[in-house]
């Protein structure tokens, strides 16, 4: 669960981190603009198999000194 992308109303998310036990399950998740928040579980979706994986989020790459 924690790292797998899923759907909340059609866009892609992220889930961070989740809380179990009595009640809700929440869960800490990233949206597309970077926002995070902490919402139920329910109601968000798998994507569809065949759905191409989301880009890789963008990493700064500083050049190594030969050595």
């Amino acid at each position: 669960m924690i790292g797998r992308t899923y759907l909340e109303r059609g866009r892609p998310v992220v889930v961070l981190k989740r809380w179990s036990g009595r009640g809700q399950r929440n869960v800490l998740i990233e949206r597309e603009d970077g926002s995070r928040v902490v919402r139920p579980f329910r109601g968000l979706r798998l994507p569809p198999a065949d759905a191409e994986p989301p880009a890789p989020p963008a990493v700064a790459v500083r050049p190594s000194s030969g050595g």
